[in-house]
């Protein structure tokens, strides 16, 4: 059975934004820079997708 892909996020705006959190590790966006989320994001880092600043990629 092949794996399910992962979704990867980016910032909705990366000529003004940059993100930078840190919880347990670190997770940092920048630029048109894709990620995949930490297996446990942080409660911070959930609160910047919910309000909209980092987005699915599609």
């Amino acid at each position: 059975m092949a794996a399910a892909k992962k979704k990867k996020y980016k910032l909705k705006d990366p000529t003004t934004q940059f993100a930078e959190i840190y919880s347990e590790g670190s997770f940092s966006l920048a630029g048109e820079q894709e990620k995949e989320l930490p297996k446990n994001p942080s409660h911070e880092l959930l609160k910047w997708i919910e309000a909209g600043f980092i987005v699915e990629v599609k």
